[in-house]
């Protein structure tokens, strides 16, 4: 472990950076760093939310555009290139929490955003157990069988 100064800002409040020693060597493209050791910063549990926040929405180059938020995967190797001990779990569980990014994994059947006045239809609601997981499959059979009962 080594210690240092890290941002002025935690200088400023009197926070001492930790950094660890990392093996890095050449991945399976040939393109990543030469093989040797580099630091990382310690994530500390206090800085989970800022560091996973900042990571997972970037910044559009366009001005006027809308910050895109990036997925899981992406936004962990960008938190795994300069931070280490910060779990995989932490970044699942926050973009589970992310309210941008439940908007966009919801869509209606014809591939348009659900309005957010827009109640859901009172046969499927009635047929629906909310209890269960609402896979995309479930879904589907329970609109095939709302159908059904319609057609009949």
């Amino acid at each position: 472990f080594r210690l240092g100064n890290g941002t002025r800002e935690a200088t400023k409040m009197g926070q001492v950076v930790v950094y660890v020693p990392v093996k890095t060597g050449t991945g399976a493209d040939g393109l990543s760093e030469p093989e040797g050791i580099s630091l990382k910063r310690v994530a500390v549990v206090e800085d989970f939310f800022d560091i996973i926040y900042s990571m997972h929405v970037e910044s559009s180059s366009e001005p006027g555009k809308a910050p895109k938020h990036a997925g899981q995967k992406k936004t962990y190797r960008a938190i795994a290139e300069t931070y280490a001990f910060l779990p995989r779990e932490a970044v699942t569980r926050f973009l589970m929490s992310c309210t941008e990014c439940q908007k966009r994994m919801h869509f209606n059947s014809n591939g348009l955003e659900p309005k957010e006045s827009e109640p859901p239809s009172s046969l499927v609601s009635g047929i629906i157990d909310y209890n269960m997981p609402l896979t995309s499959t479930y879904l589907k059979q329970m609109k095939l069988r709302v159908m059904n009962s319609q057609e009949q």
